[in-house]
């Protein structure tokens, strides 16, 4: 298998996955068992994470319906003023984008979580991030120079100040129980595991594309070496068409359904997360995203960490939650969201993937739009000398 096969495995639609697994699936999305997506919903045994059972077990738990957008809805920014496109400014952070000096290890460290309504008996109601997590993974640039993967559950927490006022005002709960799936489940709002380390058998010297459902491999990931990936074109055209192939034919097809802006956002992430693209072709392959149809550029963003950017967002998709597994009235209705990747303007590095709020509605009915429905935040990415660890602060 060539770097053209591994990366054209990208395009494999993500499983969808629950929030109570976010711990596993973060660490089997760097381990290559599972592709991992930002909508952590539906529960899978972490026995069934690591093989091809996993994704047969996702697909077979599916609740939601997804339909694209006719594109009436108007996209907004979360903490921006109302998300207008910015045209061809993005290509000026693409320019910017660059990688630490190249060293030993590779490394990054990513946080995500998701949001839940909460509807106290007396008072308003407010939102919290729960499902909070921390995944650490390092792997060497040579084989069997080590490869480490590590995590920690975090705190449940409110998702703004305003929720923070109004989770104080509702006598500051200890802990949240939210609806998941097809369940209830409780997350608390003080507890933070220890690092949990899961590298037990790791070689490294391999840098992992996800793949899916296409993969013949059963879920794993091909892999490439680091000269593989330096040796990838640089021409914006060239890497749309090994990052961005909508062909059923092909070896690796992109799954069910057709490569929709938002998978192709979700794919572009995934690789400027995880591999260690050179400089050219990281602003490259952020030039050919920002170029694909249903792709627009959105000032003002900022990402459950607060930090600040610009991103690039897929054109809006409407979700409807049923009474089909169990789901209370409130949790069940429409909404639209989109997907984001948020970029730091100054550096040209992936900050975070977001799925943001457009339209209100359903279990998201009180919610304002640009309200961040789920993140992954790159805390930190890039090249080491020395075999990195986990960080012993919190992220928040």
């Amino acid at each position: 298998m060539d770097e053209i096969d591994a990366l054209k495995a990208l395009t494999a639609e993500p499983s969808p996955e629950s929030a109570a697994a976010g711990r596993a699936l973060l660490l089997a999305e760097a381990r290559g068992a599972a592709p991992v997506s930002a909508r952590r919903r539906f529960p899978i045994p972490k026995f069934a994470l690591f093989t091809g059972a996993g994704l047969a077990l996702a697909g077979a738990t599916a609740a939601v319906a997804v339909l694209v957008s006719s594109g009436t809805a108007t996209p907004r920014a979360p903490g921006g003023p109302g998300g207008a496109p910015d045209g061809g400014g993005f290509m000026q952070v693409a320019a910017k984008a660059d990688l630490l000096p190249s060293g030993r290890f590779w490394h990054t460290d990513e946080v995500s979580g998701t949001i839940y309504v909460q509807r106290p008996a007396s008072g308003a109601s407010y939102t919290i991030f729960g499902a909070q997590t921390e995944a650490f993974h390092y792997t060497s640039a040579k084989p069997d120079g080590g490869e480490g993967f590590f995590s920690r559950e975090l705190p449940a927490r409110p998702a703004t100040p305003q929720d923070e006022a109004a989770w104080k005002r509702a006598g500051s709960p200890r802990s949240f129980r939210v609806w998941s799936n097809d369940h209830y489940f409780t997350y608390s709002a003080t507890r933070t595991t220890p690092w949990t380390d899961d590298s037990a058998g790791e070689r490294g010297g391999a840098f992992p594309g996800p793949s899916g459902s296409g993969d013949p491999s059963g879920g794993r990931r091909p892999a490439m070496t680091a000269a593989q990936v330096a040796a990838l074109p640089t021409d914006p055209d060239a890497l749309a068409k090994i990052f961005f192939v909508d062909d059923p034919k092909a070896r690796y097809a992109p799954g069910t359904g057709r490569l929709t802006p938002a998978r192709k956002l979700s794919v572009a992430g995934r690789a400027l997360k995880n591999m260690p693209l050179p400089p050219k072709v990281r602003a490259g392959l952020m030039r050919a995203l920002a170029k694909q149809s249903g792709i627009q550029t959105v000032k003002g963003v900022a990402d459950p960490l607060g930090r600040k950017g610009v991103a690039l967002a897929a054109e809006p998709e409407t979700i409807t939650r049923t009474a089909e597994y169990g789901a209370p009235a409130q949790e069940q209705g429409t909404y639209t969201e989109r997907r984001e990747l948020l970029f730091n303007p100054d550096t040209g590095e992936l900050l975070a993937t977001l799925t943001v709020l457009v339209r209100p509605g359903g279990p998201y009915a009180a919610l304002k739009p640009g309200a961040v429905i789920d993140y992954f935040s790159v805390r930190s990415s890039g090249w080491t000398q020395a075999k990195p660890k986990p960080p012993a602060g919190l992220p928040f």
